[in-house]
């Protein structure tokens, strides 16, 4: 009996175990389609923390909510394998045009993923480098954490939220690539992301000084281009995040550019006219 075998059938025993403790003998565990209720029920009993970090996520508050039975589906036999693979989170974060999902696709990892996908076991858990590509799973999910938070940055424009981020992200890439390989690109990425704020508050700035010379009105074509510029911001961090050139540049930096230019020329437009009927 092979080591690899005779593991998987151990962890089949235990699984049965922690279930049939559950559930008791007398009632298994739900076969066929069943229920998020049922799911909650049951692993409140026997894994609380993942109740826990789902409650706490997100996932927990979206809309639409992204539950048990939208990860993992209906079937119990299947849960893990179907919530391991991408197509469990490609529909609801946008499609695969979005720029969360096609920044992935467009990076190293998720050109492998594209090219491997049906080679991979995806019985093998979310750890220990068992997948030649990282996933949205494994990243964002790694060890089974179902608080999916821990891996995002809610505020691009606030540098002090790297910290904890940074840290969860260490033990992600820790299980593929050297430290100092990992450190070189949080750092690099940081970088980038700062000269992305740099425009953004540059372009604030100069909208929230025109205030004291035009309306409301006059100003609103700039304050459109902000809102767009958060968009190529977030380019920028998705770029940095998942390793993808097109988003740190052409859709990141470089969009940020020309957002910046088109604001300068708007106000400075403004001044000229206004400089004019002085005159």
């Amino acid at each position: 009996m092979s080591g690899s075998f005779f593991q998987q059938l151990c962890l089949a025993f235990i699984c049965y175990v922690i279930a049939m403790n559950a559930y008791g003998a007398d009632n298994p565990p739900p076969a066929g389609i069943f229920e998020n209720s049922a799911c909650i029920e049951c692993h409140q009993k026997t894994s609380p923390k993942l109740i826990s970090d789902w409650r706490t996520s997100s996932h927990a508050s979206s809309e639409p909510l992204a539950d048990c039975i939208a990860c993992h589906g209906k079937l119990h036999e299947s849960t893990a394998v179907t919530a391991r693979r991408d197509s469990a989170c490609i529909e609801c974060h946008g499609g695969n045009k979005s720029p969360v999902v096609h920044s992935y696709t467009t990076s190293k990892h998720g050109v492998l993923m594209q090219l491997e996908r049906k080679s991979y076991d995806w019985k093998q858990p979310l750890s220990g480098a068992k997948y030649r590509s990282p996933g949205c799973s494994y990243c964002h999910m790694r060890g089974a954490d179902h608080n999916v938070n821990n891996m995002v940055r809610s505020d691009l424009m606030n540098v002090n939220a790297v910290n904890d981020v940074e840290i969860e992200t260490r033990k992600v890439c820790q299980d593929c690539h050297a430290p100092r390989y990992i450190i070189s690109l949080l750092v690099s990425g940081e970088d980038m992301l700062e000269i992305a704020r740099k425009k953004v508050r540059e372009a604030n700035t100069l909208v929230t000084q025109a205030t004291e010379d035009f309306s409301n009105d006059e100003l609103e074509p700039a304050r459109k281009i902000i809102l767009t510029m958060q968009k190529h911001l977030k380019n920028v961090y998705l770029g940095a995040g998942h390793q993808s050139p097109d988003y740190q540049w052409w859709h990141g930096q470089p969009a940020l550019d020309g957002d910046l230019l088109r604001i300068k020329g708007i106000v400075g437009e403004l001044h000229r006219k206004k400089s004019s009927a002085i005159h």
